[in-house]
């Protein structure tokens, strides 16, 4: 196998394309724009670009029938479209987004097929259960129990760069960001199942220690109990979290967009004709700086009117997008505001602490794993690397016929997890451990 056929140029696809074509395969690039994939592939003669309608589902099946692996980057819902369309026409697929129920109900199917979906092979999900898995598998074979489960995972600017009120600034999708925003959550503590609506994720932020950096704030990411099942945890662990890092003060400001409803993704506004200011007033009363906080019950320093003020939500200047959600309005003004000036760098931060019962001194211990990692001013963020460089090994794994697993598989099992956390530790991208008695 050496074909290759990658499905978006974004943010994050080039550390994958270049480490592909590097490796001596032959890679197609298919985008909605065709001047970001050609981008990817300037250079090398084994790469070509092409422009691609996601919607155009007759030139995704002529696509796939040409490659031997499709490496889908497109939004997550496309995923299932494609990996159907892979089935249908006997190739592999990887992704690096979470597993839909669409995508594992396609298990057996692959599996009769001799086919790999191989999803959830980014940072996170992704990294994440690599290192995880491999603390486990090692205490494990050291005589120790699992007792209980807890990760966090942020993208941010590394702390010179945080110079904005939202502590944030894009690495990927504007909007897939705020859609992960608009997320329920799942976790358990102490054997207590904890449900948080969407409406309330952001309420009760934790504060979680990375050393060196200092405290950032955590909010609970998604169904984390669904994953005791995945990794093979027995009944008796009874602390399972899954999470995510911002900067101080991001929880308050998100809590305060989802109270004004800024964070809808419907219905659909007409925007033309419309100012920002316009607008503003119009949901929410007039003077702006007054209403917009009394409608929250804050005070003015307290409420998003900083944030919003700082991407432009209330100039009075006539909205760009005709029409949208408000959610869709936001997203172009941050993705506008929120980037990165030259030579800036963000920052991707994992910490794992997991905990272990030993019989053998009748002791319990918490390992610490820590991953810290700085994007290349004018050069690959890190989410870009830690996003697609495990994919860009999976891939090549599979194609070199390392990787016998077939069915739907996400990225836990020593023998896909092993190589792959070794040779990003080789391309510097690696975990510090401590662990402590309980």
């Amino acid at each position: 196998m050496n074909k290759i056929l990658v499905l978006g140029a974004g943010l994050v696809a080039g550390p994958l394309v270049r480490y592909l074509l590097d490796h001596g395969f032959e890679i197609t690039v298919a985008s909605r724009t065709a001047a970001k994939a050609q981008k990817l592939v300037d250079g090398y003669s084994k790469g070509r670009a092409l422009e691609f309608n996601v919607d155009d589902k007759d030139e995704l099946r002529r696509l796939v029938s040409q490659t031997d692996v499709a490496v889908s980057l497109l939004p997550a819902a496309r995923h299932i479209d494609v990996a159907r369309m892979c089935l249908d026409l006997d190739k592999h697929m990887v992704t690096t987004s979470y597993v839909s129920p669409a995508m594992r109900a396609l298990d057996e199917q692959a599996k009769k097929k001799q086919l790999l979906l191989l999803n959830e092979m980014g940072v996170d999900p992704g990294m994440d259960h690599m290192s995880a898995m491999s603390v486990i598998h090692h205490e494990e074979q050291l005589g120790g129990k699992l007792i209980g489960f807890s990760s966090w995972c942020g993208g941010l600017p590394a702390p010179e760069a945080n110079d904005n009120p939202f502590g944030y600034k894009f690495s990927w999708s504007p909007k897939g960001v705020l859609i992960a925003a608009r997320n329920a959550a799942l976790y358990e503590r102490a054997g207590r199942v904890i449900e948080i609506d969407a409406d309330q994720l952001f309420a009760n932020p934790a504060i979680v220690e990375i050393p060196g950096l200092g405290a950032f704030e955590g909010y609970p990411n998604r169904d984390s109990v669904a994953y005791k099942e995945i990794y093979g945890f027995h009944a008796s662990v009874k602390d399972m979290f899954r999470g995510t890092l911002r900067y101080p003060g991001h929880c308050k400001l998100y809590t305060g967009l989802i109270g004004l409803g800024l964070l809808e993704d419907g219905p659909k506004h007409d925007f033309r004709n419309q100012t920002y200011l316009g607008l503003m007033e119009e949901l929410f009363g007039r003077p702006i700086h007054q209403a917009l906080p009394a409608k929250l019950g804050l005070e003015p320093q307290d409420s998003p009117l900083e944030a919003l003020s700082y991407i432009g939500m209330l100039d009075d200047r006539p909205i760009k997008i005709p029409s949208g959600s408000l959610m869709d309005l936001l997203a172009v003004l941050m993705s506008e505001t929120l980037t990165y000036k030259p030579g800036e760098r963000d920052m991707l931060i994992m910490r794992h602490d997991i905990s272990f019962s030993y019989e053998q001194g009748n002791r319990k211990e918490c390992v610490t794993a820590i991953m810290l990692d700085y994007g290349i001013p004018d050069g690959d963020s890190s989410m870009a690397r830690t996003v697609s460089l495990p994919a860009a090994i999976g891939v090549r794994m599979l194609m070199d016929g390392r990787l016998k697993e077939r069915g739907v598989h996400v990225p836990v099992i020593p023998a896909i997890y092993t190589p792959i956390l070794k040779e990003l530790q080789e391309l510097g991208i690696s975990f510090r451990e401590t662990r402590q008695l309980l």
